[in-house]
């Protein structure tokens, strides 16, 4: 990580050595012989780097996260570094990460400068291989406050890096571990999107819509993919594949028309409304381009209505890419769900290394506010990049190098503390079924957080595949809300597009071809949703999502009346013979039948959410209007867990849903019958959250009148 910035990270090295085998960390750099230094005099390789915790280790590579003496084969460097709290020290630690074996001499200082030999090399180099070296000494008599390793560069010529330095008390070695994210699953499997996405050629970079019905991706040299008049180049285009009515994706088209007209022409991010895009570079001059962004919208099957994107400030500086081994300017990008927050990882003058990871915030229509680094946390001395902000606008996924992993890059997970955006929760690793000893990055998630699609040549059909993975807990974004809603004329059935606000603000979005609002809530909170529109009355809607704990897709089609005839705008069924979402909507009639939605319970648990009670109180008030009424309450669950317990959930919530109606007096018992079927009567398979969540349901029918 970038270490020896802030005096903040004290703390956060105190609490890691009290939690990670007694192990206290050197905070600061007293002095030091030599430290390589690049032409921005960037915290590479620089000696701060052996500052707090491993950044590297357990790899053993080279990385730009480790102190790089300039010596190589004569002579000495030395380094003397601090310690927050004295301490007496039985062990020392420290993480070579090149060139093992040639640390000489290491010195202790105590609290009134003494020092003290702990440890001389004897001239044999016994370190043959890079990593953590515990070196034992005999307890010392006074508390050291600092230690100065000294570097003789003939015990192991060459090249020499290292990553942290250490003191402890105790006698268990310490053991350098990747922070992986807790509850990993040991059957965690990826599943290949099949042959309707992927081919022999190699497809990468996936983007999932928000509702999860679009799947964005970039193909490489495929021989529908666009390509300039005489252009020997390798070929990069956008492909869209969408999601079939059986939980399929359907096979993916090449667009007729290129978004560049060049070569290259590859996406970045996706826009809220599943058919819009951002895609890579602007065009700054006829067949020129620069390092950008670019929205452009799909519509019959081409791309339409591209205009830049415009980032104040803005700057993308090339960079020695060591995997690739040559200067590239790289950036990459990732737009909030809601289109507020735009996070990028690219290379500017202030960034602590390679590409670092940065946000800008929404100032207009497609404008955005100087780029602000998300800070130390995330950042390092190495390489941040394909990021991937969730839904929440809270859990953010990125690949990088300067933190401890299994491979080249691998893919970690934050979640965002406050407003600063620099304030953030240590990343954890998504561990080694979904990382791999090469590069691994560009997650793309939908807005239920159930499954992360990515790529990977690992167990592909030709090059890179598609794949996607089911998240476990541990590494699933905070649920959020996402609605789709529409006005209707009451008479006429005709569309209207009204002018809408929403308070708290939200963003929202407005599909011209199926006049659909789309937009997506966070929950703990209620919110006003109100539109205008001339000749119509004013429409308010509150929206309460206060005790919202898992991922709900809401939908609406709200109809309204004009002035002069009844003017109140109203919740209206979704076409003529659809099902009415609620009972205040049905035709109250025997033999009639819906399904309780607005009848609400916690996942697993029996007892009813307050919500749910207006809808319960609805149903009371018809059968005290039709005192011969008898009805039916039918429960089913979805088929997860215990078939026992499911059908005991299923009848205990129906019974409550009784007991709640009839605890007054006013309904008598046996106008309400009962009956329990757990998990065996379901609307549609169990295959997907949402499939399961239209399993578990209460159904409301009328026996007799």
């Amino acid at each position: 990580m970038v270490k020896g910035l802030i005096k903040t990270f004290v703390l956060l090295f105190l609490t890691w050595a009290s939690f990670a085998q007694e192990v206290q960390w050197a905070s600061k750099v007293l002095e030091k012989s030599s430290e390589t230094v690049d032409e921005k005099f960037s915290p590479k390789h620089r000696a701060i780097q052996v500052l707090g915790p491993p950044s590297v280790l357990p790899q053993t590579i080279s990385s730009a996260c480790s102190w790089r003496p300039t010596g190589t084969s004569f002579g000495e460097d030395y380094i003397k570094v601090a310690f927050d709290k004295p301490q007496k020290v039985k062990q020392i630690i420290v993480g070579e990460t090149v060139g093992p074996g040639a640390v000489g001499r290491i010195f202790g200082y105590t609290t009134k400068n003494k020092e003290v030999l702990l440890y001389e090399s004897q001239g044999d180099n016994f370190r043959k291989q890079p990593g953590i070296w515990n070196q034992f000494i005999p307890e010392t008599e006074e508390e050291i406050a600092a230690l100065k390793l000294v570097i003789v560069h003939s015990l192991n010529k060459g090249i020499k890096e290292y990553d942290c330095i250490g003191i402890s008390s105790s006698s268990e070695p310490y053991v350098a571990t990747v922070n992986v994210a807790q509850n990993l699953p040991k059957d965690l499997k990826k599943e290949n999107l099949g042959p309707s996405v992927n081919t022999k050629y190699s497809e990468v970079a996936p983007l999932v819509s928000p509702d999860g019905k679009y799947l964005y991706f970039s193909r490489w040299d495929h021989p529908k993919n666009f390509k300039p008049a005489g252009s020997n180049e390798s070929t990069l285009d956008v492909w869209v594949s969408t999601l079939a009515a059986n939980g399929t994706w359907e096979p993916a088209k090449n667009m007729s028309t290129s978004i560049h007209h060049s070569a290259k022409n590859g996406a970045a991010t996706i826009a809220m409304d599943g058919k819009s895009i951002y895609a890579l570079n602007v065009e700054v001059g006829r067949g020129k381009f620069d390092a950008g962004l670019t929205k452009v919208s799909l519509k019959n099957n081409k791309w339409v209505n591209k205009r830049p994107i415009k980032i104040a400030n803005f700057e993308a500086l090339s960079y020695y890419n060591s995997q690739d081994r040559q200067l590239k300017k790289e950036t990459e990008f990732s737009m909030s769900s809601d289109e507020k927050f735009l996070v990028m990882g690219l290379v500017r003058k202030d960034s602590y290394g390679d590409k670092d990871l940065y946000v800008s915030f929404k100032t207009g229509e497609d404008s955005y506010s100087k780029p602000v680094n998300l800070g130390p946390v995330i950042n390092t001395a190495g390489n941040e990049g394909s990021p991937f902000l969730a839904a929440d606008n809270k859990t953010l996924y990125f690949n990088s190098n300067g933190h401890p992993g299994y491979g080249d890059m691998d893919i970690f997970m934050s979640t965002r503390l406050d407003d600063t955006w620099t304030n953030w929760t240590e990343p954890v690793n998504l561990g080694p079924q979904i990382n791999s000893p090469e590069f691994d990055g560009y997650i793309s998630i939908p807005a239920s957080g159930e499954y992360a699609y990515f790529s990977s040549a690992k167990n592909s059909m030709g090059l890179d595949d598609l794949f996607k993975v089911k998240l476990f807990p541990s590494i699933q974004p905070e649920s959020v809300v996402l609605m789709e809603f529409s006005f209707v004329d009451e008479i006429s059935g005709q569309s209207i597009e009204p002018k809408v606000s929403i308070s708290p603000q939200v963003e929202w979005v407005w599909d011209e071809e199926t006049k659909i609002f789309k937009t997506i809530f966070q929950p703990g909170q209620t919110y006003e949703l109100k539109a205008e529109s001339s000749g119509y009355p004013s429409f308010s809607q509150s929206l309460d999502f206060r005790e919202v704990k898992e991922y709900l897709e809401k939908k609406e089609v709200y109809k309204w009346r004009k002035i002069g005839q009844e003017s109140i705008a109203q919740t209206a069924p979704k076409t003529v013979n659809a099902e009415p979402e609620s009972v205040k909507d049905m035709v109250i009639e025997a033999g009639k039948k819906i399904v309780l939605r607005e009848v609400y319970f916690d996942q697993s648990k029996a007892e009813l959410r307050q919500e749910s009670f207006v809808e319960l109180d609805r149903i009371k008030k018809i059968m005290m209007e039709h005192p011969d009424m008898v009805i039916l309450l039918e429960g089913h669950t979805d088929n997860q867990g215990d078939a026992n317990l499911n059908f005991k959930l299923a009848e205990q919530r129906i019974l409550n849903v009784k007991n709640y109606l009839i605890e007054d007096g006013q309904i008598k018992e046996e106008r309400i019958q009962l009956k329990s079927w757990g998990q065996y009567r379901p609307l549609v398979k169990n295959t997907t959250e949402e499939e399961r969540r239209k399993n578990r349901r209460v159904e409301f029918t009328i026996l007799k009148m």
